[in-house]
């Protein structure tokens, strides 16, 4: 890599893509106080855990620097979750703020984000700014102090965002944990399955005129989420008529389209009471699509019923542990379903005095 900087090790590339950061710290510190031995500690957890954790020891276990490679690993992980939000924010809301930086807290910004979001901003920052921003050897000679009040001030422009996902049952309100690529997948879903409501009912003449204007795939996918709509109210059936209604009269492309029924869709869910999520979500997209959900939501807030928002909700939960199931988005999201049960070993339920009992019986 150019500037001086180093290329990242394999073992880092293989933990930042393979798990949560519960997982890889957990690998790392199992690793770095054990060495060698640390796959005991598997004979502890659950049968799940240990076939998630099992790879990254064997991954950790293998690097030849050894504990210096875990000790550098475990402070990266430490920086990246004091400073994960930002990461998660979408390149063109951090390059409104970085406009107005001096080109040194340019650098010292740049060097903490992902190198996807450093080409955006390089290649959209004014070229009187981006042409003076120091190299990254620049920025690395930097204190740690004055690094980490750097990193809390210009992250104090954004909402705070979690990163270590370990919650056991997601809700509507962590639907911003998903990934930027996840999100924009579950809105296309949400769009086809809103045109879904919409168009039940509808005369076969007009739905050919509605699958015509989408791409085979869609198309079939369309008329698959027709078929299996069961027990839609009548009042979600108006709202998806009009949401459909509304978009269909701007004359967008197909991909537009989906996107923005889904939107509209996920709008009508979101309500009064999760403001913290639209803007958590608005973080995540780019700004026109985020734009158009504030919209959408604002356009909705006074006309909201609670039973069919809810109503709402409960699909949006059940379509992203359905996409999580066929493998589209990360499998660890099935846990948004609302009858989600984790899987734990046969025995997992069993008390240590059951256990002490049963051994002395046998």
């Amino acid at each position: 890599m150019s500037g001086g900087m180093r290329c990242i090790p394999p073992i880092f590339a293989f933990m930042r893509d393979s798990a949560d950061t519960r997982r890889r710290m957990a690998a790392a510190l199992a690793v770095r106080s054990y060495g060698e031995g640390a796959n005991r500690l598997l004979d502890y957890v659950s049968e799940r855990e240990r076939r998630e954790l099992a790879p990254l020891m064997e991954a950790c276990s293998a690097d030849p620097e050894g504990p210096e490679a875990m000790d550098r690993l475990i402070s990266q992980m430490l920086a990246s979750e004091r400073f994960s939000s930002i990461a998660e924010v979408h390149p063109a809301w951090i390059l409104e703020h970085l406009k107005g930086e001096p080109p040194r807290i340019v650098g010292l910004i740049l060097r903490s984000l992902p190198s996807s979001h450093v080409r955006y901003l390089l290649k959209n920052l004014p070229p009187m700014l981006r042409d003076c921003v120091p190299n990254m050897v620049e920025s690395f000679a930097v204190r740690p102090e004055v690094l980490e009040l750097i990193r809390r001030r210009f992250e104090a422009n954004f909402l705070p965002m979690r990163v270590t996902r370990s919650i056991a049952h997601p809700g509507l309100e962590h639907l911003y944990f998903l990934k930027v690529e996840e999100l924009g997948e579950l809105i296309r879903e949400l769009g086809l399955l809103e045109m879904a409501i919409a168009l039940s009912g509808m005369s076969s003449k007009a739905l050919h005129m509605i699958f015509n204007r989408l791409d085979l795939k869609d198309a079939k996918r369309l008329q698959a989420r027709i078929k299996g709509l069961r027990g839609i109210s009548p009042e979600l059936h108006r709202q998806a008529r009009f949401n459909l209604l509304e978009i269909e009269g701007r004359h967008e492309g197909s991909d537009r389209m989906l996107a923005s029924v889904g939107l509209a869709a996920l709008a009508s869910a979101v309500g009064r009471d999760l403001a913290d999520l639209a803007r958590l979500i608005q973080q995540k997209m780019a700004p026109s699509d985020g734009y158009l959900l504030k919209r959408f939501i604002d356009e909705r807030r006074q006309t909201s019923i609670p039973k069919v928002a809810q109503e709402r909700r409960g699909m949006v939960l059940r379509l992203v542990a359905r996409l999580a199931s066929e493998g589209r988005i990360d499998p660890q999201w099935r846990s948004f379903a609302p009858d989600y049960v984790p899987e734990e070993e046969p025995d997992a339920s069993r008390s240590w005095e059951d256990e002490t009992i049963s051994m002395k019986v046998e």
